[in-house]
């Protein structure tokens, strides 16, 4: 209870640092049941899908903004995001967004926008979901670490397995949860494939999402490797599905290097 309590005050902190800024689930209506919308003893809105059309066309210009040529089409959003799940956003008016997506998305300053959204999927295995999306656009707030913890815990997530790149900034968003044990390369390929990596993050542990969030868990990494020398993460990998148990350590990345916990 005090773990849980820690991360309370330290959302707290976070939504009075902000004001203005709220925390919505958009899915489809039937699973507004199913979500937690007091996570962390907060206040959250669940948005039907069905009815809001205008801020899921405003999640598909803003993650096709972020993520050009692999930003999600019209009928994977509806099919593959909004049927089967939620997509957990901040709320915020328009004027605290960069100016670029404020101008992209023709808002004006008072106008609602989506300031961070994060989606995990469902997956077959009881508790686990599986990470698909990461955007924030308010820098220097912590907005993506905090819209990915709320979602997942509107989720009821117990574990969470998510793919990244090494040389990738949302690598330090993603260890604000904890350490990431590497599991692999990612099934069937990807875009990015050869400086891609699938972990896994266990939720379960309060304590230390709780220590995690506030930048206080200390690991110690027993290697660094460069974020360019491709031949060696690509051997840890292959260590990681051979049943080695490694993990990139908060802040995942630094100096270029990759922090690296063996055992």
């Amino acid at each position: 209870m005090r773990e849980a309590a820690a991360l309370t005050t330290q959302a707290e902190d976070f939504f009075s640092a902000h004001p203005g800024v709220s925390l919505l689930a958009l899915g489809a209506g039937v699973h507004a049941e199913s979500m937690d919308l007091s996570p962390l003893g907060l206040p959250a809105t669940y948005l039907p899908a069905e009815r809001n059309t205008d801020l899921v066309s405003q999640y598909l210009a803003l993650n096709q903004f972020a993520f050009r040529g692999i930003g999600v089409p019209r009928w994977v959003l509806s099919d593959l995001y909004l049927m089967p799940g939620a997509i957990g956003l901040l709320r915020c008016p328009a004027r605290m967004l960069k100016p670029d997506v404020r101008e992209h998305l023709g808002l004006a300053d008072e106008d609602p926008a989506i300031g961070a959204a994060y989606y995990a999927a469902p997956s077959v295995t009881p508790g686990l979901f599986i990470g698909v999306s990461l955007l924030s656009f308010l820098p220097g707030t912590g907005a993506g670490a905090w819209v990915k913890l709320l979602t997942l815990r509107m989720l009821r997530a117990k574990r969470l397995r998510g793919v990244a790149q090494w040389d990738n900034p949302s690598v330090r968003v993603h260890t604000r949860l904890g350490p990431l044990r590497l599991v692999g390369r990612v099934p069937g390929g990807h875009e990015y494939g050869e400086r891609t990596f699938v972990y896994e993050s266990d939720l379960s542990d309060s304590t230390r999402v709780a220590r995690a969030m506030a930048r206080g868990l200390s690991l110690e990494p027993t290697r660094r490797i460069p974020v360019t020398d491709l031949s060696a993460l690509s051997a840890v990998l292959g260590r990681a599905e051979a049943g080695a148990v490694l993990s990139l350590v908060p802040p995942g990345v630094q100096d270029g290097h990759v922090l690296l916990h063996e055992g």
